[in-house]
């Protein structure tokens, strides 16, 4: 059994929703129109009209700058909701996967959960396509090796 108690910062929840957004078909589509239209910016510039210059850049900048600024003010909005301010208990075993905060408790089986992705510096366990918890490394005590070890010898 591995317990950790974890209040997320805004640094591992950015790292996630970046990840997150980015992972995804979607992201990559706008990264890739982001990039095209820097492109054809650059190698074109005079071929444009000042408006379809304008629009370029704005698409240039839309999935490279605006929407990873978009994600960090929705993190820090998260953030700041109540239920963000107590720390999440997690306790993994071989049963599954235990959540508890103040007097809420929450517990699912290996079976249920969706996703796992393993990261550096994070671990992301994905109840659904859009809902995870984050348990950074910095607050596992010492142990998200072996919590590593559980997830992927559990999430076979």
């Amino acid at each position: 059994m591995i317990e950790t108690d974890v209040k997320l910062d805004q640094r591992s929840l950015n790292r996630f929703l970046i990840y997150h957004n980015y992972v995804r078909v979607s992201g990559v589509i706008g990264l890739v129109l982001s990039i095209a239209a820097l492109a054809a910016l650059c190698l074109k510039w005079g071929m444009w009209t000042t408006m379809q210059r304008g629009l370029l850049v704005v698409l240039a900048l839309l999935f490279t700058v605006l929407q990873p600024l978009m994600l960090v003010s929705k993190g820090k909005r998260q953030l700041a909701m109540e239920e963000f301010q107590i720390p999440f208990h997690y306790c993994f075993d071989d049963t599954g996967v235990t959540i508890s905060q103040k007097d809420q408790t929450q517990s699912f089986s290996w079976a249920d959960i969706r996703k796992v992705v393993f990261r550096k510096d994070a671990v992301y366990v994905y109840m659904s396509t859009v809902s995870a918890f984050v348990v950074p490394q910095e607050q596992c005590g010492g142990q998200f090796g072996e919590l590593v070890r559980l997830i992927r010898e559990k999430k076979k």
